[in-house]
């Protein structure tokens, strides 16, 4: 029990023993919003070198991240500098440490199985460190989805095969 200034009780924690053992056991949080953002960052000094092959393999490595954070990832598209992501955050979660996450273990698994990468960037960085973060409101989901549609179906700025 907690005391007020003056003497009366603010909470009874006494709870009868069943409360108190389905709140312990059944308790989560209830997030009636999703944050969504749009991020896009660039290879090291915007370098043209990501391939029609690294952009298949960025297609499924990202949402595969995304799937193991548990983070919706809502669209995706890649141009031959650039990487753009739409989706959607817990209000308690982090943009930065989920972009930071992302572009971390992505990186490590392009360059890993794309050694040549790392020779056409000149060092062991794939991304830049900037990165460019938008919030967006509901109504404009569906626009912004499109435009980054637009950007993958159009085949527009792939670097051509070597």
């Amino acid at each position: 029990q907690f005391a007020a200034p003056s003497g009366g009780n603010i909470v009874n924690r006494n709870l009868a023993p069943g409360v108190k053992k389905t709140l312990q056991r059944d308790w989560e949080p209830v997030f009636r919003s999703r944050l969504h953002y749009v991020v896009d960052w660039s290879t090291r000094g915007r370098k043209p070198v990501l391939k029609e092959r690294h952009v298949h393999r960025l297609g499924e490595l990202i949402p595969r991240l995304c799937e193991d954070r548990g983070i919706p990832l809502v669209q995706s598209a890649f141009t031959a500098d650039h990487v753009h992501l739409l989706f959607g955050l817990r209000p308690t979660e982090s943009v930065a440490g989920v972009v930071r996450e992302i572009k971390s273990r992505a990186g490590l698994e392009l360059l890993s199985e794309s050694p040549e990468l790392r020779v056409w960037l000149g060092g062991n960085l794939l991304w830049d460190d900037r990165y460019d973060v938008e919030t967006v409101s509901a109504p404009r989901l569906p626009r912004i989805q499109e435009r980054l549609r637009g950007l993958r179906d159009g085949g527009e700025g792939l670097a051509k095969a070597s």
